[in-house]
This record gives C-alpha cells, sequence and structure tokens, in this order.
C-alpha cells in the first residue's frame, strides 16, 4: 500500500520534514546561536497539531511567547492570553538570506470573542537588531513583517490595509502569506479565505532582506484581544532553512552537583501532558556503550526529575546522556560529568542577576565558555519579574507555576550548553520568588492584599509554599541533601547545604529566607528599606532580629570544624554583608544604606563573619548590580575576611559605588590609587574595605544596543582560582563585552585582578602564639579551642609540616591535631615566648 504524501504526514504526526538531518536527536540539545546556517535543506515542512496530547508545551520545533498562554487542547493548537505580539515561534525552520520563495499557511479559527477586537496572523524574517544571529534573541526581541486580519473587519500587513468581504466568518478560516523575489526586493501576498469561500486578499512589496524566524502571532495589534485555535501550519519555498540545532527540549537543559562521591542530577522538562511519558532515563557510557543507571518519574508541578547515583568515581570523564519518548520518538540530552580536578587549581565562574535587557548575553556565555571554569555558581536573580517582555502572573497559584517555568526556561536556554559539562551550584534570591527584595522570616507569608500595601518593604513570602517549593527544586534540586530535611513550618523546603569540589568545601546558605524584614525596625510608609538620612546604629540592630536562623548557624559552626577531602572553604550567598552602594535608580539617588543588603542587623551579621574567618572562609556573593572586592571588619579595621561580589550578568536596577563623589571620609586607599577605594564606614556602622569597585558609566540609557548597554551598565561574570596547593585565590571580574582573545586590561574591570592567600581571610591580629607545630604529616588539620570560653578559635587544614597557631587571649589552649582515628588532643597549652619552641605531633 502507497499512501500519497499528504496522508502519511497527517497519519505520522506533527511535521516530517522533506530532508531530515539524521544527528537532529543527539545534536538538538547543542545550545547554538543560529538563525540560519548551512544544513539539510527543506523545501516543504507540515505541521499538525491533531495528533499531539494535550499539553502547555508545543514541542522541540516551536518556543512560544508567553510560553503559559499556549498549549494544544481540544486536538489543535489554542491561544488563551491577554499580551500583544504573543507569538509561536517556528525554530528549526527559517528564512534564510539568500533570495527565494516562501509560503507559510494555516488554519484558524476564532476561539474566543472578546467585544468584536482582536487580530491573528503571521510574522516572518524575525531578527533582533542587537544580535541578529541568535534564534533565542529573535523570540523575545525580534521584529519582522507581520500580516493578518482583525476582527474589526480588516486585512494588513506591514503598514498596509484593507477591508475584508462583508459577514467574513471567523470561526473558520485558512491564512497563506507568499512572498517571491522580484526586482532586488520581495513581492508578498497575504491571502484569507473563510469556510463560506469568502476571500480577502492584499499585496505589499518589501524592499528589505526577509531573514529570520517566522512565527504565528496573536494580538498584533492589541492586547487583551480576542484569541483563535489552529489546527495545522505549514512553511515551504527555497528560502526556507532547516537547522536542526535550533530545537529546544523535550529535556530542556540538566544540572549536577559532585560531593563526596554523591552525583546529584536534575533534568528540567517543559509542561508536558498528562498523556505524555512520565519518566526520564539517565544513561552512561561506558566500555564503549550506553548503559541504563535508572529511571526517574517526572514531577508533574516542577516538570523536574532529580538522580542520585552514590560511589561515583571522579577521576575521569564519564558521558552521561538523558532519555525521554514523546510524540512517538525517542530524544536524548547529552553531557558529560567532568574529571574531577583535585590535583591542579580550581577555577570557579561566578555569576549573578539576569535582567532580560542583555538576553541572551551571548557574547558574556562565549567568554564563560573560553574561560572554562571547572564549575558554575548562579547566586541568585537567575529570573526578573519583567523578563520574557511579559508581567509576572502572581495567582492563581497554578498560573504564577507556569508563569514562573516559562521564565525560568529563559535562563535555560541561554546557560544549558555550559552547564551540561560541568558541576552547578544555583540559588534563588528574591526576584526568583518575584519580590523586589525578600526578608524571609524563617518562610513565613504575607497576604497579597498586606503585601500590595507595602509591597517589597515588609518581611515574609507573598508567593504560596507550593509555587516557593517549586522555585526551590528547579533550581535547588541537584544539589547536595539539605542540612535540615524537615520543612520550615510554612511548608517551605531548605536547602542550604554543604558541598566538596576539588578539595575546595562550600557553604551554600540561604541569607534571605531567615532574615528579619524592615518593618522590625522602621515605621512609616513607601521605601521604609531606603536609608535617606543617617540612622544610629541602634536603630539598625536588635536582639530579636534573625539574620542567618538558628538552625543555619548550627550549620555553618559545624561546616568550619569539618575538614573531609577540603583544603580551602568558601562561602556561597545571595548577597553582601555589608553595604558598598551609594548611589541607587534610573535617577542616581544617593543612600546612606540600603536595607536591601547583608550589613544589617550589625550583631548578627558581625556573628557570621567571626564564624567564617576561624576557617580563613572566602565568600562569594552577587545580588548587588556591581562588582566589589571588600575586606570585611568585626571588631577592627580589616579584621575579618575578604568578599567578592561578582558582576551581574545583566544588569537591570543600577547601582554606583562612589562615597569620594559625597564625601565620604576614608582611610588606608590601596596602592593602586583608584577612587572610591579604601575604608569606608557604611550606614550601618561596619567598615569596609574596599580593593575595588566597578562602576557603571551615568550615560548608559542613551545607548540603544542591548549589549554594549549591559556593558556600559558593569555588567559581566567573577572567575575565581582556588590553588589548593599554594592556598591562594586569583579574582577576576570580566567585561561583559571583554575580548578574551586578546590580552587587554580593558577585558575587567579596574583593580582586578588581584590574587589574595588563605590565611588573609582572618585578619585578626593574633595576641600571642602557642608553641611552632612540626608534623610527621603535611597538611594536617589543626583546631584550636580556647579552654576558658569552650570556643573554637581556629579551625583549618594547614598547608605543610609546620604551623604557629595564633591565638587571641592568654588563655590555656586545646589543640586538636588530624582526623579520624588519627585525631590527637593536646591540652593545656599556653603562649609561647621562645620562638624556637616546638612541639612535634
Amino acid at each position: 500500500m502507497v499512501l500519497k504524501r499528504r496522508k502519511f504526514i497527517q497519519k505520522v504526526g506533527l511535521a516530517i520534514p522533506i530532508i531530515a538531518n539524521p544527528f537532529s536527536n543527539i545534536f538538538a540539545q547543542g545550545g547554538k546561536e543560529i538563525i540560519a546556517a548551512e544544513d539539510s535543506v527543506a523545501p516543504s515542512v507540515q505541521f499538525g497539531f491533531d495528533k499531539l496530547n494535550d499539553r502547555i508545551w508545543i514541542g522541540k520545533d516551536f518556543w512560544s511567547v508567553p510560553m503559559e498562554d499556549w498549549e494544544i487542547k481540544n486536538k489543535r493548537l489554542e491561544f488563551k492570553g491577554a499580551m500583544r505580539n504573543a507569538r509561536l515561534h517556528l525554530l528549526t525552520y527559517v528564512l534564510k538570506k539568500d533570495q527565494g520563495d516562501f509560503r507559510i499557511k494555516s488554519s484558524l479559527g476564532l476561539l474566543k470573542n472578546s467585544a468584536d477586537k482582536g487580530s491573528v496572523g503571521f510574522t516572518v524574517g524575525i531578527k533582533d537588531t542587537t544580535d541578529p544571529k541568535s534564534v533565542k534573541a529573535a523570540c523575545y526581541f525580534g521584529e519582522g513583517v507581520s500580516a493578518g486580519i482583525s476582527l474589526d473587519g480588516k486585512i494588513f500587513m506591514a503598514n498596509n490595509e484593507t477591508l475584508l468581504p462583508e459577514n467574513f466568518d471567523y470561526n473558520k478560516f485558512d491564512m497563506k502569506l507568499e512572498a517571491s523575489p522580484k526586482n532586488g526586493a520581495y513581492e508578498c501576498t497575504f491571502t484569507v479565505v473563510d469556510s463560506n469561500g469568502l476571500k480577502g486578499e492584499l499585496t505589499y512589496n518589501h524592499s528589505g532582506e526577509m531573514e529570520g524566524l517566522v512565527a504565528l502571532e496573536q494580538n498584533i495589534q492589541e492586547m487583551d484581544g480576542s484569541t483563535f485555535w489552529s489546527r495545522s501550519l505549514s512553511l515551504e519555498g527555497s528560502k526556507v532553512k532547516h537547522v536542526a540545532d535550533n530545537s529546544f527540549g523535550p529535556i530542556l537543559w540538566a544540572m549536577y552537583t559532585l560531593s563526596h562521591g554523591t552525583l546529584k542530577l536534575s533534568a528540567q522538562l517543559p509542561p508536558v501532558g498528562d498523556k505524555d511519558s512520565k519518566h526520564v532515563e539517565l544513561q552512561f557510557f561506558k566500555n564503549g556503550k550506553w548503559v541504563k543507571e535508572g529511571k526517574m518519574e517526572i514531577d508533574t508541578i516542577s516538570f523536574t526529575t532529580i538522580f542520585t547515583v552514590s560511589e561515583w568515581n571522579s577521576d575521569q570523564d564519564i558521558k552521561y546522556r538523558l532519555a525521554y519518548s514523546v510524540d512517538k520518538e525517542k530524544q536524548y540530552y547529552d553531557g558529560v560529568i567532568r574529571e574531577e580536578p583535585d590535583d591542579r587549581p580550581l577555577r570557579f565562574g561566578g555569576l549573578t542577576c539576569q535582567e532580560w535587557a542583555g538576553y541572551p548575553y551571548r557574547p558574556l556565555v562565549e567568554n564563560l565558555e573560553k574561560s572554562n571554569p571547572d564549575m558554575l555558581y548562579f547566586s541568585g536573580d537567575q529570573l526578573y519579574e519583567g523578563n520574557g517582555g511579559y508581567p509576572i502572573k502572581r495567582q492563581p497559584e497554578d498560573s504564577a507555576i507556569l508563569n514562573y517555568l516559562g521564565k525560568w526556561y529563559m535562563f535555560g536556554w541561554a546557560f544549558g550548553n555550559i552547564m551540561r559539562d560541568r558541576p552547578t551550584i544555583c540559588t534563588p534570591d528574591d526576584h526568583d520568588v518575584y519580590q523586589g527584595n525578600l526578608w524571609g522570616e524563617g518562610g513565613e507569608g504575607i497576604s497579597f492584599e498586606e503585601w500590595e500595601k507595602v509591597r517589597d518593604a515588609h518581611g515574609g513570602l507573598v508567593q504560596t509554599p507550593k509555587m516557593v517549593n517549586v522555585v526551590y527544586r528547579t533550581q535547588c534540586g541537584h544539589l547536595p541533601d539539605a542540612y535540615d530535611p524537615l520543612p520550615l513550618p510554612s511548608g517551605i523546603t531548605n536547602w542550604y547545604t554543604q558541598m566538596v569540589y576539588g578539595k575546595v568545601s562550600f557553604a551554600i546558605v540561604s541569607d534571605r529566607l531567615f532574615k528579619s524584614g524592615p518593618e522590625m525596625l522602621r515605621s512609616g510608609e513607601g521605601r521604609i528599606d531606603h536609608l535617606t538620612a543617617p540612622a544610629k546604629p541602634e536603630e539598625l540592630d536588635s536582639n530579636d532580629l534573625t539574620f542567618f536562623g538558628n538552625r543555619q548557624m548550627e550549620f555553618l559552626d559545624g561546616w568550619i570544624q569539618d575538614w573531609k577531602g577540603t583544603h580551602m572553604k568558601v562561602l556561597l550567598s545571595q548577597t553582601l554583608f555589608s553595604n558598598v552602594g551609594t548611589h541607587h535608580g534610573p535617577k542616581k539617588q544617593f543612600l546612606f544604606g540600603d536595607l536591601d543588603s547583608g550589613g544589617w542587623p550589625k550583631s548578627k551579621r558581625d556573628e557570621v563573619i567571626r564564624t567564617i574567618r576561624k576557617a580563613s572562609a572566602f565568600h562569594i556573593n552577587g545580588d548587588q548590580h556591581l562588582p566589589f572586592m571588600v575586606q570585611y571588619s568585626v571588631d577592627e579595621v580589616r579584621d575579618g575576611g575578604w568578599t567578592f561580589c561578582t558582576p551581574a550578568i545583566s544588569t537591570g536596577y543600577p547601582r554606583w559605588g562612589q562615597p569620594d563623589s559625597v564625601n565620604v571620609p576614608f582611610t588606608d586607599r590601596p596602592a593602586h590609587g583608584l577612587p572610591n577605594t579604601g575604608c569606608y564606614r557604611d550606614g550601618f556602622g561596619n567598615i569596609n574595605y574596599i580593593y575595588a569597585v566597578g562602576n557603571p558609566t551615568d550615560d548608559f540609557d542613551l545607548e540603544k544596543n542591548r549589549y554594549l548597554r549591559a556593558q556600559q551598565k558593569a555588567s559581566g561574570f567573577g572567575i575565581v582560582t582556588f590553588d589548593t596547593g599554594a592556598r591562594t585565590i586569583k579574582m577576576e571580574a570580566i567585561r561583559f563585552l571583554a575580548d578574551l582573545d586578546v590580552e587587554s586590561g580593558e577585558n575587567t574591570y579596574p583593580g582586578w585582578p588581584l590574587t589574595i592567600g588563605q590565611d588573609d581571610n582572618d585578619g585578626r591580629r593574633a595576641f600571642g602564639y602557642l608553641p611552632r607545630l612540626h608534623f610527621k604529616e603535611s597538611d594536617q588539620v589543626v583546631k584550636i579551642i580556647n579552654e576558658e570560653t569552650n570556643e573554637m578559635v581556629k579551625s583549618l587544614r594547614v598547608k605543610g609540616n609546620e604551623y604557629i597557631p595564633p591565638v587571641y587571649s592568654l588563655a590555656k589552649h586545646t589543640l586538636v591535631i588530624g582526623e579520624g582515628k588519627n585525631e590527637k588532643v593536646i591540652k593545656s597549652v599556653e603562649i609561647s615566648t621562645d620562638p624556637k619552641q616546638v612541639m612535634e605531633v
């Protein structure tokens, strides 16, 4: 039996290209930024939506904006949103630059009439002016030529329009747009025919190139218009190019961590349907073949699966792939579990804050790939409420979750290709849970009505625990198991934990979730979180306030003493434990202090810094939209450790650190002599030694190119190199548009790079020293305990065979040396007055 081509396509399902790419399943997730490339020529492709299972996600060949407003339902594609210029983009078949003809067709009908207004049609040649080669940029910033019809009885194309026939039936009709080259331009004809044969037609001569994506578009001329359905979409012609690498899904991306021999890996899927497969399979490539490791069920709220593999051998690269079957086809997503860098320095990539004006951040992503860090840290604000160009949906709960997922997927589309083959730590911050500021108060909730009165100047979480847990699962589900497995009283899950990788131990903390809100200190309305006048230190502190919470401090106290497999320690938090920015917002307003920072309450903040300096722990954070290198102070100037606040990936809300411009007194300016550096007191009473700051320009709003504007707004990323042999830490702040193929000081912000020693993260001046320790075995763990207070005063793995223990009081001290069965305890050790005195251990 021979089936005719059209019947065959209808039977098979969604899409059958005439010439298919045999490698499309393997390389569909390559993450390449391509509008058109030399791939297989596909003069004709047809997509039928009637064979698909009901679901939000349309398929790997499409990307819809807003994602949650499009769905497969009732054996057709339906649009249910109100946003203007809502598009279903066809990703894998594009219009190439070369001269040629094309035809795009669709069968549609009216779904819901909204006051006889609304419009639907095609937009073709969709490209972004800033990044014309990027399919991702095209989906969110691209412009093209639109042709369609409106319920006020008109047919239009570009700026031309005419009337449709009277009594045109919008309930069911066909649309077709044809374009052919003519005299260096394109002659375009747009035709609509209803079920009764009534026909409307409009011609248009387009003088420019028509290159880029094509899309089915609703609400072309206005928002809140009537909605339409579609049963099919076809594209053909010599101008059509098949680019398989542009596909996205069904496994969108994967993230993994590796710690103490345990691998955890999460797979992120789009909103698949109830009748789609419920399982994802993990496979490893061993002994020349793919071996099944396990199969896990998809969580149908977050659309994730999480795999845990014990006793992982990390001394070599191991390929993995994730398998998922959809639309009668098995799809794969592949990556590599990297060899752990135990015998060389660990290169760490620090990233934060992704406001969508710089999306998809292609120059930055390419520079990150060139830098080739061993691991990545996304410290928060992986999305903002306005990302994608459409507003957030706060309620109902299920709509809010889908709205979050659509914006979250932008993050994975931008960075998935680099996350697939190295460990990634990802922690949510305020915007990830749809709040401009977050003082979580232990997970307590605030009603929508109460939140509307004060917005983000109040403690508590406004979104429901169910939605917050979706955020936590999608972003943190692959982290090592949480220190506290029990949820908070509100039902919100904990995720703070530690990870040991490359002989570096990372404490991954949630410094927002437990913090008290500003209403505990300050009354009034409006931005009570902004100090527009000086405040006395006691006004901003209280014993009733929390900073980390008791259980998280308990975790931190244990972490500084746990040196298993570890030579150096690093604290990873969302924000800075000081207030270093001086000017804020579009009008560059000066503030004495911003409570959207970790600089307060000072007493509880100081407790954290005192704790981590005992282990000479370095601190990495983000959030501030402003790169800094700072040494903390607690009791004396520069007696704390160092922190690196990494640049924002793409800065939205601007901040400046320019204390010199408002005559803030300073001391100890570094030898480089850069302005706005040295020791300054912030509005909370903290003394901050600012070694370097990367400020934005003042005129960035004049720049129309999105990438140039991101550069001017001090965007970029951080690279930190931990040399666990030499015990050094090198910090680099890479500009958004750096050219890493050329060695140039312009690639980094002024003052970077800087290399410090591990010991620089404890700036205390010793009161005296215990006798010199000489070890039979090098790199021993040493703990020093004050016998009068029973306080741990120092805990670290020393470098080499000798160590002179510093102490900070006249008390006798206990030394605990070694680990496990080899641990040795020496009590009642006193300060030595003989520099030649040695204790053999």
